[in-house]
């Protein structure tokens, strides 16, 4: 069996790497998306690539009734049983870990709803932007008492920035694809700093104040504890100090051109990896974009 299955996986993860690496001069909003696109590509390959093995293994695909990719896997030989074992196995832990994954963002979820929208009597201070038509922004006693009515207004135009352009979609796509392929924990961070980043650039462009943001988010950092990863965006999800520092920069560009080619690129990307009819010849392609 050639290993040459597995080049579109590893092209995309390490097209991943780079792009949450090496972050391009663009407004996070456009890095966002390509992150996503680029994640859920290389985890959905990775799933392909699992199941035409273990059918190639177990005899169900024959030459005769398989697709254009089943047919590229099989002109690479036979799979040997144990390589089959060892993918019907990755195939188990990998649904073990969706589903864990789920229940624990659903209950997250709830967890979260059940404590209304608006202001909370709870005295840590935090804010989250809680999605669904149950959901909105929650503010805690706590954060009122801390900020200013302009900070709490940096904090509303935040949050909404984050239910507006569905921002837990982009998460749960991000966590997703790290259980199927746990190497990809690193774009999935670099996807959360993203989320944050265009948000806090939202709120940036609505107030007018740059530094206001800045000093804003760091106070809430400043005064709230540890936080933990969540399935919901928060004021101080990730990256406090980069994000704080990228508000005190120049404001990023707009990328009306340069944005749109670029997630066409890594669309393109995406399809030429999972495509049947070019799995098996997209290595220079993929290198070129």
């Amino acid at each position: 069996m050639n290993l040459e299955i597995y080049l579109p996986v590893a092209l995309l993860a390490l097209t991943n790497m780079l792009m949450a690496w090496r972050q391009p001069r663009m407004h996070p909003a456009w890095h966002a998306r390509v992150l996503v696109v680029l994640t859920g590509a290389t985890a959905l390959t990775l799933l392909a690539v699992l199941v035409f093995v273990i059918m190639i293994a177990a005899g169900t695909l024959k030459a005769a009734d398989a697709t254009v990719m089943g047919n590229v896997l099989i002109d690479h030989g036979q799979v040997p049983a144990p390589v089959g074992g060892l993918a019907i196995a990755a195939l188990l832990v990998i649904t073990a870990a969706i589903v864990h994954a789920i229940v624990r963002w659903r209950g997250e979820l709830r967890k979260a709803r059940a404590l209304g929208t608006g202001v909370v009597a709870d005295e840590r201070p935090f804010a989250v932007a809680v999605p669904g038509r149950e959901g909105g922004v929650v503010l805690s006693k706590g954060l009122m008492t801390l900020l200013s009515r302009r900070e709490l207004e940096v904090v509303l135009r935040h949050e909404a920035a984050h239910l507006k352009h569905r921002h837990h979609l982009y998460l749960m796509a991000g966590t997703l694809a790290t259980r199927i392929f746990p190497a990809l924990v690193y774009p999935h961070r670099a996807l959360a700093y993203a989320l944050e980043r265009w948000a806090d650039e939202e709120a940036a462009k609505a107030i007018g104040d740059r530094v206001l943001v800045a000093r804003t988010i760091a106070r809430v950092a400043l005064a709230q504890p540890a936080s933990t990863s969540s399935a919901y965006p928060a004021l101080t999800g990730s990256h406090v100090t980069r994000r704080v520092e990228a508000l005190l920069g120049q404001t990023p560009p707009d990328n009306r051109f340069t944005g749109p080619a670029l997630l066409g690129g890594a669309w393109m990307a995406t399809g030429t990896a999972i495509s049947p009819t070019l799995t098996h010849h997209a290595t220079l392609l993929l290198l070129l974009l």
